[in-house]
C-alpha cells in the first residue's frame, strides 16, 4: 500500500482487496510491529540474571555453563525454527500459524516461573526459541504482504525500533524484578504473548486455506541458495552484535560490578541506541544503499566492542554498548529488508526464516568464538580482539571496493 497520512491509514487485505476497519488496521499494525519484541524477550529477559542463574544452578561447579545454556538454547530453537516455520507459513498462511505460535510462546516462556528441573527449563527454552522464530517470521511476512517497498523500509525500521524500546524496557524491568522477586520473576514477562494473541485474532482477516493456496506464488528454483552468501555475512555480523547480550554480565562481574539492576542499566544503553538506529534506518538506507549500510553496521559494532573491552567502570562499558547498539539497530531492519526484497513473494517465508537462522547462529557461535579468547587472554582482551576483527573487516571490504573501482568512489 502507498504511504498515507496517519489519520487516514487503512490497510487492505492483500488477498481480497477488502479494507480493514480502523480498529483492525491499528491492531494489525501493533501485531506487525510486535514481532521483534518477542525476540527481544527471548534474548534480554534473562541477560541481567545470568549471574544469578549461574549461582542457583551451580551444582558441581557448572553454573556458568548452565546459565549459558538457558540463554543460548533459545537461539538454537530460533536457528532451527526460522527456516521450518517460514516454510510452514508459506504452506498455510500467517494468520492461523501466528495465533497458534503465540500460545506456545506464552506457555513455554513462562515456564521459568515454576520449573526447578534445569533440563526441563532448557527444553522449554528451546521451544520458546522455535516459537519466537515463528512469530517474527509471521509478522515480517505480513509486512511484506501489506506494504509496498518504500513504506516497507520505514515499517521495518519502526518494527526494529519498537523491538529495541521493548528490549530496553525488558532489560530494566528484568533487573528490577530480579532484585525484587528473585531470578524467577522476569519470566512473567513472557505472558505478553497472550495479549498479542487477542489483538491478532481481532485484526487479521480470516482466509480459508484453499483460498490462500490459490493466490500463493511459487518461488523460482534456487531462490534460497542464491541468498547463502548474504546469510554467511549476516551470521558473522551477529556474532559481534550479541556481545552485549551474552558477555556483558561476565565483563561487569570481572570488573567487580555484581548488581543485576546495574547490569540492566548498562544493557539499557545498548537497547536505547538500537531503537535509535532502527528509527533512522529508513532515511539512512535510502541515502547509503545496502553495502555502505552494512559497512557502517560492522564498524559501529566493532568500535563499541573495543570500547567495552577497554572499560573498567560501568559508565564506559555503557558507552561501548551504545556505540555497538547503534550498529545493531541499523543492522536488524537492513537484514530483513534485503531478504524480503531479494527473495520475492514465493520464498519470503523461508528467506526471513533463514535470516533468523543466521542471526542466532551468530548468537550460538558467540561463546564458541569468545570463550577460548577469554580463557587464553582474559575477558577484556577477548572483547578488544573481537571488536577489532569487525573494524578491520569493514575497512578491508571498503579498501577492496576502492581497489576494484580504481579512483572511483566506493
Amino acid at each position: 500500500m502507498d504511504a498515507q497520512p496517519a489519520e487516514r491509514l487503512i490497510l487492505i487485505d492483500p488477498a481480497t482487496g477488502t479494507p480493514l476497519s480502523r480498529l483492525q488496521t491499528w491492531l494489525a499494525i501493533i501485531v506487525m510491529l510486535s514481532g521483534t519484541t518477542f525476540v527481544a524477550l527471548v534474548v534480554t529477559a534473562v541477560s541481567p540474571i545470568m549471574h544469578q542463574l549461574s549461582d542457583y544452578f551451580g551444582q558441581g561447579g557448572h553454573g556458568k555453563e548452565v546459565a549459558y545454556g538457558i540463554a543460548i538454547v533459545p537461539s538454537v530453537g530460533i536457528m532451527l525454527g526460522g527456516p521450518v516455520t517460514g516454510w510452514v507459513i508459506e504452506k498455510v498462511g500467517s494468520r492461523n500459524f501466528l495465533l497458534s505460535i503465540l500460545i506456545v510462546f506464552g506457555v513455554a516462556g513462562s515456564a521459568g516461573l515454576y520449573l526447578d528441573n534445569v533440563w526441563l527449563l532448557i527444553a522449554t527454552r528451546f521451544v520458546l526459541g522455535v516459537s519466537a522464530a515463528g512469530i517474527v517470521t509471521g509478522t515480517l511476512i505480513m509486512i511484506g504482504e501489506y506494504f509496498e517497498p518504500v513504506m516497507r523500509t520505514r515499517i521495518l525500521g519502526y518494527q526494529g525500533a519498537v523491538g529495541a524500546v521493548a528490549a530496553l524496557t525488558i532489560i530494566l524491568s528484568a533487573g528490577q524484578l530480579a532484585d525484587w522477586g528473585g531470578w524467577r520473576a522476569p519470566f512473567a514477562m513472557y505472558l505478553l504473548a497472550f495479549l498479542i494473541f487477542i489483538a491478532a485474532a481481532i485484526a487479521i482477516p480470516k482466509r480459508p486455506l484453499a483460498e490462500f493456496r490459490k493466490v500463493k506464488e511459487v518461488a523460482p528454483p534456487g531462490a534460497i541458495i542464491a541468498l547463502l552468501p548474504v546469510i554467511t555475512v549476516i551470521t558473522a555480523l551477529f556474532i559481534g552484535s550479541f556481545m552485549p547480550t551474552i558477555q556483558i554480565s561476565f565483563l561487569l562481574a570481572d570488573n567487580g560490578i555484581m548488581k543485576p539492576s546495574t547490569h540492566s542499566l548498562v544493557l539499557g544503553a545498548s537497547a536505547l541506541m538500537v531503537a535509535l538506529g532502527s528509527a533512522v534506518y529508513g532515511p539512512t538506507r535510502l541515502r547509503l544503499g545496502d553495502r555502505w549500510t552494512l559497512r557502517l553496521c560492522a564498524g559501529l559494532i566493532g568500535a563499541g566492542i573495543v570500547v567495552m573491552g577497554l572499560a573498567r567502570g560501568a559508565e564506559v562499558v555503557a558507552l561501548g554498548c551504545a556505540i555497538s547498539g547503534m550498529g545493531t539497530g541499523l543492522l536488524n531492519p537492513q537484514v530483513n529488508n534485503m531478504l524480503i526484497t531479494r527473495a520475492g513473494r514465493g520464498a519470503r517465508g523461508r528467506a526471513v526464516g533463514m535470516g533468523y537462522f543466521a542471526r542466532y547462529a551468530g548468537d550460538f557461535l558467540n561463546p564458541v568464538v569468545v570463550d577460548p579468547l577469554t580463557r587464553a587472554f582474559g575477558i577484556h582482551i577477548a572483547f578488544m580482539l573481537t571488536g577489532a576483527a569487525f573494524v578491520v573487516g569493514a575497512a578491508s571490504d571498503l579498501l577492496a571496493r576502492i581497489k576494484r573501482s580504481g579512483t572511483a568512489s566506493a
